[in-house]
């Protein structure tokens, strides 16, 4: 009976099958502008032609510069996942302030890896490696051993990332303004001396927003006093890293605009309310119960058909309590392109008759074989009748 419905839906499910790559369509041709080179000479340049997608993102400059502090970013922070949503929602939250319609985008070229290292350092004499007097972390107050010392006075931030943001006037490019993302920590994770064991330090996430608010106007002081930055219009976000090991990334917390000002006041912080949460999970469950069980229900449905179905896994991106944003990875054991195919097919199916998550929610779901390799995708776009799928 089973066979009879799959054969049913393999002849009925539209589909939309293609090269296994996005779909992106220009808004307008590159442009040629004139930019300044590392060595400060003028060089020609091209701005990237924009992309049609739920997101904004900016154009970018080309060719593609890389941040003077490269390399840290990998170093300072946990996970690929965290680093993701550092970089991209550094840039969303950027739109509020730099129009991707005007503004061009351009990885930091002026806060330099020795520089941002200094400010990552405990507040204090300059020793070892470990303070300094232009360092944002706290101090060492209290504690005999260097295990006491670390417990009670955990580092509370982890990394700073700049992004800048480029103005065209008479197709020359001039920084028009900068993002500055302060990475926080809800844990300090330490080793004790000799390479004794690993401590895990929990910090309360209100206390650490705090002192990110501190921490982030003296960041700006010592920004004005560096070169390029002295009038350069500012963004300042706080972003929350999760703990080691989670499923899903961090999220931004509160930012601020304080235009070409050197302090930003108590008024300036536009708290956020931004979180990810992982299907399936006690936490989901009990945070956003109906979303969960739209989850399972979607999985159970995929199990009545297909045996070999390993499970899946999924994210969701929430901003005042609302989905905003879903993404669900799909492990199967494919013995053949036509099981994919079928396997395809069933999803589609489901995607266009029996999806109960709201459909202007934009979703990315992925097939992967069970070394991890993409087979298939499949997008729902808000406005869109029929799901986008991509076979490989």
């Amino acid at each position: 009976m089973k066979y009879k419905k799959m054969a049913a839906l393999t002849l009925t499910s539209t589909l939309f099958l293609g090269a296994c790559s996005f779909d992106l369509s220009q808004k307008s041709d590159t442009k040629e502008v004139i930019t300044e080179s590392e060595q400060g000479k003028e060089v020609q340049a091209v701005v990237s032609p924009a992309i049609d997608t739920t997101d904004s993102y900016y154009r970018t400059v080309l060719p593609f510069r890389p941040s003077v502090a490269r390399g840290m970013t990998q170093k300072r922070v946990s996970s690929r996942l965290e680093l993701d949503e550092i970089e991209t929602g550094l840039m969303r939250h950027s739109t509020q302030f730099f129009d991707p319609e005007k503004y061009y985008y351009q990885e930091g070229q002026l806060l330099e890896a020795d520089q941002i290292a200094q400010w990552l350092l405990r507040k204090g004499k300059a020793g070892e490696g470990v303070s300094d007097p232009n360092g944002l972390n706290p101090a060492y107050t209290t504690g005999k051993s260097y295990k006491e010392k670390n417990q009670k006075s955990p580092l509370i931030l982890s990394h700073i990332l700049e992004q800048d943001y480029m103005l065209e006037e008479d197709k020359k490019l001039e920084l028009g303004g900068t993002s500055i993302a302060l990475v926080l920590n809800s844990e300090y994770v330490f080793q004790d001396e000799n390479y004794g064991p690993t401590y895990t330090v929990k910090l309360d996430e209100k206390k650490v927003i705090a002192q990110g608010k501190q921490m982030a106007n003296e960041l700006v002081k010592k920004m004005r006093k560096t070169d390029g930055m002295k009038t350069t219009p500012i963004h300042v976000a706080l972003y929350l890293q999760e703990s080691e090991g989670s499923p899903v990334s961090g999220h931004y917390v509160s930012s601020a605009f304080i235009g070409r000002g050197n302090q930003i006041s108590g008024n300036d912080w536009k708290n956020y309310d931004e979180k990810y949460y992982y299907y399936p999970s006690g936490v989901a469950t009990n945070d956003v119960r109906d979303d969960a069980a739209k989850f399972d229900l979607f999985k159970d449905r995929l199990e009545d058909y297909f045996p070999n179905y390993t499970g899946m896994m999924g994210e969701g991106f929430y901003q005042e309590g609302e989905l905003k944003k879903l993404e669900i990875k799909i492990p199967v054991q494919f013995y053949g392109k036509a099981e994919l195919v079928a396997f395809i097919q069933y999803v589609t199916y489901l995607l266009e008759n029996r999806w109960e998550y709201n459909r202007n929610v934009p979703t990315t779901i992925t097939v992967t074989n069970l070394n991890g390799d993409t087979e298939a995708m499949l997008f729902i776009e808000p406005d869109t009748k029929k799901p986008i799928v991509k076979i490989r």
